[in-house]
């Protein structure tokens, strides 16, 4: 099965690819193409976010019944930190 997260991936490298292997600027198509993933990167996000909102609270109070830590989504600031990006 292919996620929305491995399409977005694959688009993007794709992109990536032909923008970095030619020596001239990126060509309209390319911006048009890179404004394309970037707004389907951010309807990933805010689904996440809406189902984060709505479905972990119920989530962690059926984990924390059985005497587990609640899940937290790491904010973006802690991901960037961990992950050595800033």
């Amino acid at each position: 099965m292919i996620t929305g997260e491995e399409r977005l991936r694959e688009f993007l490298a794709e992109l990536y690819g032909n923008v970095v292997g030619y020596e001239g600027l990126p060509s309209r198509t390319q911006a048009e193409r890179a404004q394309v993933i970037e707004r389907e990167l951010a309807d990933v996000v805010k689904d996440f976010e809406t189902w984060v909102a709505k479905e972990l609270p119920g989530v962690n109070t059926a984990i924390t019944q059985k005497q587990l830590a609640p899940v937290t989504p790491p904010t973006r600031e802690d991901w960037e930190k961990r992950s050595g990006r800033k």
